[in-house]
């Protein structure tokens, strides 16, 4: 059995979730109220908001692993948040 952990740096500290229908979510609730510019905003949402998830999947089924960098702010005032997301085995 494989659990997921999910997290982005500076904003949510990484946690076990049963699957990636659990993580994304939560993910996406941290994430979809910041300041984040909108075409920024959309490439998120495809990969980890409501009816996202897809490329995820397909990332975690051939790597355990998927990451992308969060642009938090404006063009001149802006910092970065890694989100990450892995799949792991129960010990």
């Amino acid at each position: 059995m494989s659990f997921v952990r999910a997290g982005i740096a500076g904003i949510m500290r990484p946690t076990d979730f049963p699957s990636l229908d659990h993580a994304l979510p939560v993910l996406w609730e941290r994430v979809r109220d910041l300041p984040i510019r909108e075409a920024h905003r959309d490439f998120i949402r495809l990969c980890i908001g409501p009816g996202g998830g897809e490329g995820v999947t397909n990332c975690l089924s051939r790597n355990d692993s998927w990451s992308v960098t969060l642009y938090v702010g404006d063009m001149t005032d802006w910092t970065s948040h890694l989100i990450t997301i892995t799949t792991t085995l129960a010990r």
